[in-house]
Protein backbone atom coordinates (compact mmCIF):
# COMPACT_ATOMS: atom_id res chain seq x y z
CA UNK A 1 0.00 0.00 0.00
CA UNK A 2 1.68 3.47 -0.80
CA UNK A 3 2.30 5.41 2.11
CA UNK A 4 0.71 8.53 3.21
CA UNK A 5 3.29 10.69 2.85
CA UNK A 6 3.35 9.85 -1.07
CA UNK A 7 0.62 11.23 -1.89
CA UNK A 8 -0.01 14.13 0.34
CA UNK A 9 3.45 15.34 -0.98
CA UNK A 10 1.96 15.32 -4.51
CA UNK A 11 1.47 18.62 -6.09
CA UNK A 12 -2.57 16.85 -7.15
CA UNK A 13 -3.51 16.21 -3.68
CA UNK A 14 -5.99 18.77 -3.19
CA UNK A 15 -6.11 18.75 1.09
CA UNK A 16 -2.99 21.04 1.00
CA UNK A 17 -3.27 21.73 5.54
CA UNK A 18 -4.71 18.90 6.04
CA UNK A 19 -3.39 15.83 7.28
CA UNK A 20 -4.99 12.27 6.65
CA UNK A 21 -5.12 9.84 9.39
CA UNK A 22 -5.13 6.78 7.27
CA UNK A 23 -5.20 5.10 3.42
CA UNK A 24 -7.24 2.25 2.62
CA UNK A 25 -7.42 0.56 -0.90
CA UNK A 26 -11.41 0.82 -2.44
CA UNK A 27 -10.66 -0.86 -5.43
CA UNK A 28 -7.91 -2.26 -7.99
CA UNK A 29 -7.15 -3.22 -11.73
CA UNK A 30 -3.94 -4.62 -12.34
CA UNK A 31 -3.00 -5.81 -15.84
CA UNK A 32 0.11 -6.31 -17.71
CA UNK A 33 2.57 -4.38 -15.29
CA UNK A 34 0.61 -1.53 -14.11
CA UNK A 35 -1.75 -1.21 -11.97
CA UNK A 36 -4.71 1.59 -10.95
CA UNK A 37 -6.05 1.88 -7.90
CA UNK A 38 -8.25 4.17 -5.79
CA UNK A 39 -7.96 5.19 -2.42
CA UNK A 40 -9.39 6.58 0.37
CA UNK A 41 -7.79 8.82 2.25
CA UNK A 42 -9.90 9.28 5.49
CA UNK A 43 -9.29 12.17 8.34
CA UNK A 44 -9.73 12.95 11.55
CA UNK A 45 -12.95 14.72 11.10
CA UNK A 46 -14.42 11.74 9.79
CA UNK A 47 -14.83 12.27 6.17
CA UNK A 48 -12.62 11.12 3.34
CA UNK A 49 -11.48 12.05 -0.12
CA UNK A 50 -10.96 9.48 -3.13
CA UNK A 51 -7.57 9.34 -5.36
CA UNK A 52 -6.86 7.31 -8.10
CA UNK A 53 -3.33 6.05 -7.81
CA UNK A 54 -1.44 4.35 -10.63
CA UNK A 55 1.75 2.05 -9.81
CA UNK A 56 4.39 1.62 -12.85
CA UNK A 57 3.48 4.18 -14.96
CA UNK A 58 5.45 2.68 -17.87
CA UNK A 59 2.65 0.41 -18.18
CA UNK A 60 -0.12 2.49 -17.76
CA UNK A 61 0.21 2.96 -21.81
CA UNK A 62 0.54 -1.07 -22.18
CA UNK A 63 -2.31 -1.17 -19.84
CA UNK A 64 -4.94 0.87 -21.97
CA UNK A 65 -4.05 -0.99 -25.00
CA UNK A 66 -5.42 -4.01 -23.33
CA UNK A 67 -8.54 -2.26 -22.01
CA UNK A 68 -9.65 -0.30 -25.31
CA UNK A 69 -11.39 -1.88 -27.68
CA UNK A 70 -10.71 -2.16 -30.94
CA UNK A 71 -13.84 -0.58 -31.88
CA UNK A 72 -15.93 2.56 -30.76
CA UNK A 73 -18.04 1.16 -27.65
CA UNK A 74 -16.92 0.14 -24.39
CA UNK A 75 -14.97 -2.51 -22.78
CA UNK A 76 -15.32 -3.52 -18.91
CA UNK A 77 -13.86 -5.53 -16.35
CA UNK A 78 -15.26 -6.49 -13.54
CA UNK A 79 -13.45 -5.91 -10.33
CA UNK A 80 -13.81 -6.69 -6.54
CA UNK A 81 -15.96 -3.49 -5.74
CA UNK A 82 -17.14 -2.51 -9.01
CA UNK A 83 -16.39 -2.19 -12.66
CA UNK A 84 -13.55 -0.46 -14.75
CA UNK A 85 -14.69 0.90 -18.17
CA UNK A 86 -12.78 1.81 -20.95
CA UNK A 87 -15.25 3.59 -23.58
CA UNK A 88 -14.26 4.47 -27.39
CA UNK A 89 -15.85 7.47 -28.33
CA UNK A 90 -14.19 7.65 -32.18
CA UNK A 91 -11.73 5.60 -33.84
CA UNK A 92 -8.42 5.57 -32.99
CA UNK A 93 -4.96 3.70 -33.72
CA UNK A 94 -4.93 1.43 -30.62
CA UNK A 95 -1.91 0.64 -30.86
CA UNK A 96 -0.21 4.34 -30.29
CA UNK A 97 -1.76 3.73 -26.25
CA UNK A 98 1.23 1.76 -26.26
CA UNK A 99 3.78 4.38 -26.54
CA UNK A 100 2.26 6.80 -24.26
CA UNK A 101 4.20 8.12 -21.72
CA UNK A 102 3.96 9.97 -18.35
CA UNK A 103 4.99 14.00 -18.85
CA UNK A 104 7.25 14.65 -15.68
CA UNK A 105 5.38 17.71 -14.96
CA UNK A 106 2.89 17.83 -12.11
CA UNK A 107 0.05 19.58 -11.89
CA UNK A 108 -3.76 19.16 -10.23
CA UNK A 109 -3.57 15.92 -12.56
CA UNK A 110 -1.09 13.70 -14.43
CA UNK A 111 -0.87 13.31 -18.19
CA UNK A 112 0.47 10.59 -20.68
CA UNK A 113 1.56 11.69 -24.47
CA UNK A 114 2.21 9.43 -27.50
CA UNK A 115 4.24 12.35 -29.63
CA UNK A 116 1.92 13.46 -32.09
CA UNK A 117 -0.65 10.97 -31.53
CA UNK A 118 -2.61 10.74 -28.38
CA UNK A 119 -2.61 12.52 -25.20
CA UNK A 120 -4.53 10.98 -21.61
CA UNK A 121 -5.80 13.30 -18.85
CA UNK A 122 -5.65 11.15 -15.31
CA UNK A 123 -8.35 12.64 -13.26
CA UNK A 124 -6.71 11.88 -9.36
CA UNK A 125 -9.03 13.43 -7.33
CA UNK A 126 -11.90 11.77 -7.88
CA UNK A 127 -15.68 12.94 -7.79
CA UNK A 128 -18.79 11.23 -8.62
CA UNK A 129 -20.62 11.84 -11.17
CA UNK A 130 -20.57 13.70 -14.45
CA UNK A 131 -17.27 15.09 -15.53
CA UNK A 132 -16.70 18.70 -16.91
CA UNK A 133 -14.69 18.11 -19.22
CA UNK A 134 -15.71 14.84 -20.56
CA UNK A 135 -18.77 16.05 -21.23
CA UNK A 136 -17.97 19.49 -22.40
CA UNK A 137 -15.81 18.19 -25.63
CA UNK A 138 -18.54 15.52 -26.44
CA UNK A 139 -20.76 18.67 -26.48
CA UNK A 140 -18.38 20.74 -28.56
CA UNK A 141 -17.41 17.73 -30.95
CA UNK A 142 -21.63 17.66 -31.63
CA UNK A 143 -21.51 21.12 -32.29
CA UNK A 144 -18.88 21.44 -34.61
CA UNK A 145 -16.89 23.59 -32.90
CA UNK A 146 -13.06 23.38 -34.09
CA UNK A 147 -11.54 24.93 -31.04
CA UNK A 148 -10.51 22.00 -28.86
CA UNK A 149 -9.12 18.68 -28.78
CA UNK A 150 -11.82 15.65 -29.89
CA UNK A 151 -12.25 13.18 -27.29
CA UNK A 152 -11.67 9.95 -28.24
CA UNK A 153 -12.18 7.70 -25.49
CA UNK A 154 -13.33 7.87 -21.50
CA UNK A 155 -12.21 5.34 -18.60
CA UNK A 156 -14.66 5.43 -15.84
CA UNK A 157 -14.93 3.28 -12.11
CA UNK A 158 -18.66 2.10 -11.49
CA UNK A 159 -18.59 0.47 -7.70
CA UNK A 160 -20.94 -1.18 -6.50
CA UNK A 161 -23.14 1.54 -4.89
CA UNK A 162 -24.07 3.01 -8.21
CA UNK A 163 -21.85 5.78 -7.98
CA UNK A 164 -19.52 6.35 -11.57
CA UNK A 165 -16.32 8.32 -11.42
CA UNK A 166 -14.52 9.50 -14.36
CA UNK A 167 -10.81 8.53 -14.10
CA UNK A 168 -9.61 9.87 -17.40
CA UNK A 169 -9.73 11.53 -20.99
CA UNK A 170 -8.56 10.06 -24.24
CA UNK A 171 -7.62 13.38 -26.48
CA UNK A 172 -6.32 13.59 -30.14
CA UNK A 173 -3.31 15.27 -29.72
CA UNK A 174 -3.32 19.12 -31.77
CA UNK A 175 0.35 18.78 -34.23
CA UNK A 176 2.77 21.67 -34.52
CA UNK A 177 0.99 24.13 -31.42
CA UNK A 178 2.56 25.64 -28.66
CA UNK A 179 1.02 26.15 -24.94
CA UNK A 180 -0.25 30.17 -25.00
CA UNK A 181 1.41 30.92 -21.90
CA UNK A 182 5.01 30.57 -23.44
CA UNK A 183 3.82 32.55 -26.55
CA UNK A 184 2.87 35.98 -24.99
CA UNK A 185 5.91 35.64 -21.99
CA UNK A 186 8.05 35.57 -25.55
CA UNK A 187 6.55 38.53 -27.16
CA UNK A 188 2.37 39.96 -25.91
CA UNK A 189 1.04 40.59 -29.49
CA UNK A 190 -2.04 42.44 -29.33
CA UNK A 191 -2.69 40.88 -33.09
CA UNK A 192 -2.83 37.10 -31.38
CA UNK A 193 -4.28 38.50 -28.07
CA UNK A 194 -7.36 40.01 -30.29
CA UNK A 195 -7.64 36.81 -31.74
CA UNK A 196 -7.55 34.89 -28.74
CA UNK A 197 -10.46 36.89 -27.62
CA UNK A 198 -12.40 36.30 -31.03
CA UNK A 199 -12.01 32.58 -30.34
CA UNK A 200 -13.23 32.64 -26.81
CA UNK A 201 -16.57 34.47 -28.01
CA UNK A 202 -16.69 31.37 -30.41
CA UNK A 203 -16.07 29.29 -27.35
CA UNK A 204 -19.15 30.93 -25.29
CA UNK A 205 -21.18 31.06 -28.35
CA UNK A 206 -20.89 27.33 -29.10
CA UNK A 207 -21.45 26.89 -24.95
CA UNK A 208 -24.42 28.94 -24.26
CA UNK A 209 -27.19 26.63 -24.93
CA UNK A 210 -25.31 23.30 -22.71
CA UNK A 211 -27.03 22.32 -19.40
CA UNK A 212 -25.80 22.67 -16.36
CA UNK A 213 -26.66 22.65 -12.95
CA UNK A 214 -27.73 25.40 -11.11
CA UNK A 215 -25.74 29.04 -10.84
CA UNK A 216 -23.43 28.44 -7.83
CA UNK A 217 -22.90 30.72 -5.42
CA UNK A 218 -19.77 33.58 -6.79
CA UNK A 219 -19.19 35.32 -3.41
CA UNK A 220 -15.77 36.04 -3.36
CA UNK A 221 -13.76 33.69 -0.31
CA UNK A 222 -12.72 37.11 1.13
CA UNK A 223 -13.18 35.27 4.69
CA UNK A 224 -10.81 32.73 3.71
CA UNK A 225 -8.63 34.89 2.30
CA UNK A 226 -8.81 36.88 5.67
CA UNK A 227 -8.05 33.24 7.55
CA UNK A 228 -5.25 32.07 5.25
CA UNK A 229 -3.60 35.37 5.96
CA UNK A 230 -3.61 35.15 10.05
CA UNK A 231 -2.23 31.88 9.92
CA UNK A 232 0.60 32.70 7.86
CA UNK A 233 0.81 31.21 5.20
CA UNK A 234 3.55 33.21 3.23
CA UNK A 235 6.53 34.31 5.88
CA UNK A 236 6.80 37.27 3.66
CA UNK A 237 3.28 38.59 3.34
CA UNK A 238 3.36 42.54 4.35
CA UNK A 239 -0.12 43.27 6.12
CA UNK A 240 -2.71 44.04 4.29
CA UNK A 241 -5.98 45.81 5.43
CA UNK A 242 -8.16 43.42 2.73
CA UNK A 243 -11.80 44.94 4.27
CA UNK A 244 -11.30 48.11 2.20
CA UNK A 245 -11.71 45.91 -0.53
CA UNK A 246 -15.48 46.10 -2.13
CA UNK A 247 -16.92 43.58 -4.79
CA UNK A 248 -20.08 42.64 -5.85
CA UNK A 249 -21.10 39.99 -8.54
CA UNK A 250 -24.03 41.05 -10.42
CA UNK A 251 -27.46 39.32 -9.99
CA UNK A 252 -28.06 39.90 -13.15
CA UNK A 253 -26.25 41.11 -16.64
CA UNK A 254 -27.89 43.05 -19.95
CA UNK A 255 -24.46 41.41 -21.24
CA UNK A 256 -24.85 37.80 -20.55
CA UNK A 257 -27.07 35.25 -19.21
CA UNK A 258 -25.64 32.24 -17.21
CA UNK A 259 -24.14 29.38 -19.13
CA UNK A 260 -21.32 26.53 -19.48
CA UNK A 261 -18.37 28.08 -19.34
CA UNK A 262 -14.50 26.68 -19.32
CA UNK A 263 -14.14 27.37 -15.67
CA UNK A 264 -10.30 27.72 -15.18
CA UNK A 265 -9.76 29.84 -18.13
CA UNK A 266 -6.02 31.22 -18.18
CA UNK A 267 -3.06 30.98 -20.89
CA UNK A 268 -1.91 27.92 -19.74
CA UNK A 269 -5.20 26.13 -20.90
CA UNK A 270 -4.45 27.42 -24.64
CA UNK A 271 -2.83 26.57 -27.44
CA UNK A 272 -1.49 28.21 -30.49
CA UNK A 273 -1.56 26.51 -33.93
CA UNK A 274 1.38 27.13 -36.12
CA UNK A 275 -0.65 29.34 -38.45
CA UNK A 276 -1.69 31.49 -34.80
CA UNK A 277 -4.64 30.25 -34.29
CA UNK A 278 -6.18 29.07 -30.83
CA UNK A 279 -6.78 25.42 -29.31
CA UNK A 280 -8.64 25.77 -25.87
CA UNK A 281 -7.93 22.69 -23.62
CA UNK A 282 -8.59 21.80 -20.08
CA UNK A 283 -12.59 22.20 -19.37
CA UNK A 284 -12.61 20.68 -16.35
CA UNK A 285 -13.07 23.84 -14.34
CA UNK A 286 -11.17 25.09 -11.04
CA UNK A 287 -9.99 21.10 -9.53
CA UNK A 288 -10.43 22.62 -5.85
CA UNK A 289 -14.44 22.73 -6.61
CA UNK A 290 -17.27 20.54 -6.62
CA UNK A 291 -18.44 18.94 -9.73
CA UNK A 292 -21.96 20.89 -9.28
CA UNK A 293 -19.95 24.09 -8.93
CA UNK A 294 -17.60 23.43 -12.33
CA UNK A 295 -20.99 22.04 -13.93
CA UNK A 296 -22.75 25.14 -13.40
CA UNK A 297 -24.19 27.87 -15.35
CA UNK A 298 -22.34 31.21 -14.63
CA UNK A 299 -21.31 34.66 -16.56
CA UNK A 300 -18.66 34.29 -19.06
CA UNK A 301 -17.13 37.11 -17.67
CA UNK A 302 -15.62 34.74 -15.33
CA UNK A 303 -13.44 33.43 -18.37
CA UNK A 304 -12.77 36.42 -19.67
CA UNK A 305 -12.01 38.20 -16.46
CA UNK A 306 -9.59 34.84 -15.79
CA UNK A 307 -7.65 35.33 -18.85
CA UNK A 308 -7.49 39.19 -18.01
CA UNK A 309 -5.53 37.99 -14.74
CA UNK A 310 -3.47 36.05 -16.68
CA UNK A 311 -1.79 38.53 -18.66
CA UNK A 312 -0.95 40.04 -15.53
CA UNK A 313 1.04 36.87 -14.05
CA UNK A 314 2.19 36.68 -17.44
CA UNK A 315 3.33 40.45 -16.98
CA UNK A 316 4.92 39.61 -13.68
CA UNK A 317 6.99 37.21 -14.68
CA UNK A 318 7.89 38.14 -18.41
CA UNK A 319 8.81 41.52 -16.69
CA UNK A 320 7.18 42.80 -20.60
CA UNK A 321 4.27 45.28 -20.97
CA UNK A 322 0.96 43.51 -21.35
CA UNK A 323 -1.62 46.33 -21.52
CA UNK A 324 -1.78 46.46 -25.19
CA UNK A 325 -2.57 42.43 -25.09
CA UNK A 326 -5.13 42.72 -22.83
CA UNK A 327 -6.73 45.72 -24.24
CA UNK A 328 -6.79 43.52 -27.93
CA UNK A 329 -8.18 40.44 -26.70
CA UNK A 330 -11.06 42.47 -25.17
CA UNK A 331 -11.46 44.15 -28.09
CA UNK A 332 -11.33 40.64 -29.72
CA UNK A 333 -13.96 39.28 -27.52
CA UNK A 334 -16.02 42.20 -27.39
CA UNK A 335 -15.86 42.34 -31.63
CA UNK A 336 -16.44 38.52 -32.09
CA UNK A 337 -19.66 38.78 -29.67
CA UNK A 338 -21.18 41.56 -30.42
CA UNK A 339 -21.68 43.38 -27.44
CA UNK A 340 -20.15 47.66 -26.66
CA UNK A 341 -16.22 47.39 -25.63
CA UNK A 342 -16.65 49.80 -23.05
CA UNK A 343 -19.86 48.13 -21.61
CA UNK A 344 -17.70 44.90 -21.19
CA UNK A 345 -15.01 47.29 -19.60
CA UNK A 346 -17.54 47.97 -17.04
CA UNK A 347 -18.75 44.24 -16.12
CA UNK A 348 -15.79 42.85 -16.04
CA UNK A 349 -14.51 44.50 -12.91
CA UNK A 350 -16.02 43.22 -9.85
CA UNK A 351 -15.10 39.84 -12.07
CA UNK A 352 -11.28 40.88 -12.26
CA UNK A 353 -11.34 41.79 -8.09
CA UNK A 354 -13.02 38.37 -7.36
CA UNK A 355 -10.53 36.23 -9.47
CA UNK A 356 -7.60 38.08 -7.87
CA UNK A 357 -9.24 37.25 -4.22
CA UNK A 358 -9.50 33.42 -5.52
CA UNK A 359 -5.62 33.28 -6.68
CA UNK A 360 -4.72 34.53 -3.56
CA UNK A 361 -6.39 32.03 -1.76
CA UNK A 362 -5.07 29.28 -3.99
CA UNK A 363 -1.51 30.52 -3.65
CA UNK A 364 -1.41 30.70 0.13
CA UNK A 365 -2.77 27.02 -0.02
CA UNK A 366 -0.75 25.75 -2.96
CA UNK A 367 2.07 27.49 -3.93
CA UNK A 368 3.06 30.30 -1.82
CA UNK A 369 6.06 31.59 -3.28
CA UNK A 370 3.92 32.88 -6.28
CA UNK A 371 1.28 34.61 -3.48
CA UNK A 372 3.08 38.13 -4.24
CA UNK A 373 1.37 38.19 -8.09
CA UNK A 374 -2.14 38.96 -6.84
CA UNK A 375 -0.83 40.56 -3.69
CA UNK A 376 -0.30 42.75 -5.57
CA UNK A 377 -3.48 43.55 -7.46
CA UNK A 378 -5.45 43.02 -4.01
CA UNK A 379 -3.27 45.92 -2.78
CA UNK A 380 -4.32 47.94 -6.18
CA UNK A 381 -8.20 47.21 -4.94
CA UNK A 382 -7.58 47.82 -1.21
CA UNK A 383 -6.18 51.12 -2.54
CA UNK A 384 -7.57 52.33 -5.91
CA UNK A 385 -6.18 55.70 -7.28
CA UNK A 386 -2.91 55.51 -5.22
Amino acid sequence: MTDLRDITNKRWYMGKGRTPSRIEQIDELSIGDATISIVSLQFPEEDFDLYLLIENEIGFGPLLYRTFGKTVGSKSFKSRNGIFSFVAHSEFLREDLESLKPISAEQSNSSFVAPGKLFFKVFRRLQAGAHPEEETLRYLSDQGYQGTPLLLGSCRYTSNDGNTYVLGILEGLIPNTENAWEVFNREPSAEAAFELGCETARMHRALCEMEGCASPSEEPPIKKLKILLAEGRCPNVVGHDISKIKVSLPSQSELFKPQRIHGDFHLGQVLMTHDRHFKIIDFEGEPTRTLEFRRGLRSPAVDIAGMIRSFAYAEAVSKKNMDNARQAFIQGYAQTANIPEDALQQELKPYIVAKAIYEACYELEFRPDWFWIPEKALEEFANPGE
